[in-house]
């Protein structure tokens, strides 16, 4: 199977239904009447488990009796049989600074059928004498699960599917939950999804913890800057104004939802606030030099189009290659930024000197107590607000 190269931790399948229980034969029933479920449900293709086929092996019955009066246990014997025919690594031999193991095993033509592992010679501790495996235990073929999966050291079968071409596993999964849900389970036994569901779990969870630092680190040096908790709110309100755009990205480029958008969103978090302080600059500047408020937020969004439009519109450019590419690793990462930065840009001029202007506003009304002085004994009286 060859894919892209996948975002977040590595997954088999994009969807993915683990069955956990005691029994490997249960686990395989209940497994072969997921996978036709899985297949008779649209959309699903490749559907498989990991258990796989079963291999033909040989089984060993060791007679313990007649084993232990020899002095053999079960574990010399699986270490005798495993380095006869599998071999085992006796020393290393360095061919400059390429290290290559020495594997010890017997010749090709004493493993090579059924009657070479019967008359493997067997050396006994107690006697000293080589007894073949034949005289200390049964050999008989027999069908055996040929890979058994554990996780948290509890058997668990999973079923496996892709999707079809255009269609998202988040779609698949909301056709194919209540049918799955609609099978009764034997007890001790039970089903939890897999894939991008259990990796969106597990992946969301730190991005988020790095979101709310990423939002608290640039809240406090904003506040630095500004040294005004108002203003210092009015900036970081235009990080929410890029929260369409990026949904807008992913949806006109059809992107899903995924690890690298979350990145991108977080960088959206940094880049939109650029904006609301050029535009909070001029106007603290422009109220320095005497302008009235009104008149210096509506100079600010006329005066600040153009760098703002320029830097924004760069940013925007930059990550092209991003949505163009088609990955869909990076595709959404550039969506989300580009059209982010695009939507905010336009929220901004708007928003941030509306805001700005109310803020000020309820700012004065608040601290509009009457503040009297008086100049000599004679003088006039004025009082100002």
């Amino acid at each position: 199977r060859v894919f892209e190269l996948q975002q977040g931790d590595a997954m088999e399948s994009p969807l993915e239904l683990r069955i956990s229980g005691p029994e490997v034969a249960s686990l395989k029933a209940l497994g072969a009447r997921m996978v036709e479920i899985f297949e008779d449900t649209p959309g699903s293709r490749l559907v498989r488990t990991d258990y796989r086929e079963d291999a033909y092996e040989v089984n060993v019955s060791i007679n313990n009796e007649l084993a232990s009066r020899l002095g053999m246990g079960n574990a010399g014997i699986a270490q005798m049989l495993s380095g006869s025919f599998l071999g085992a690594p006796v020393s290393t031999y360095w061919e400059g600074t390429r290290a290559l193991p020495i594997i010890l095993q017997l010749e090709d033509t004493r493993r090579e059928n059924f009657d070479d592992l019967r008359n493997l010679y067997l050396p006994s501790p107690v006697t000293g004498a080589r007894i073949p495996l034949r005289e200390v235990a049964a050999l008989e073929p027999v069908w055996r699960p040929s890979h058994i999966v554990r996780r948290n050291g509890i058997r668990t079968l999973t079923v496996g599917a892709y999707t079809e071409s255009g269609l998202l596993p988040s779609v698949l999964l909301a056709r194919l939950q209540p049918r799955v849900e609609a099978e009764a389970l034997p007890p001790g036994y039970r089903t939890t999804w897999g894939g991008e569901v259990a990796n969106q779990v597990e992946t969301f969870g730190p991005m988020t913890v790095a979101l709310m630092v990423s939002l608290m680190i640039i809240f406090l040096i904003i506040l630095l800057q500004f040294r005004n908790l108002v203003h210092t709110l009015i900036v970081m309100a235009s990080i929410p104004l890029s929260l369409f755009g990026a949904i807008l990205g992913l949806v006109l480029t059809g992107n899903p939802f995924g690890f690298t958008a979350f990145l991108g969103l977080i960088s959206l978090s940094g880049l939109v606030v650029r904006n609301a302080i050029i535009l909070l600059e001029f106007i603290q500047e422009r109220m320095a030099a005497g302008m009235p408020l009104e008149m210096a937020a509506l100079e600010a969004g006329k005066r600040r189009l153009r760098p703002i439009f320029l830097t924004s519109i760069s940013a925007a450019v930059g990550v092209l290659p991003m949505i163009l590419s088609g990955s869909s690793m990076w595709a959404p990462l550039g969506s989300v930024i580009a059209v982010g930065v695009l939507c905010s840009m336009g929220f901004t001029l708007i928003v941030i000197p509306v805001l700005y202007v109310v803020g000020s506003r309820d700012t004065r009304r608040a601290e509009g107590s009457p503040r009297w002085s008086a100049r000599g004994l004679g003088g006039t009286a004025t009082a100002g607000v």
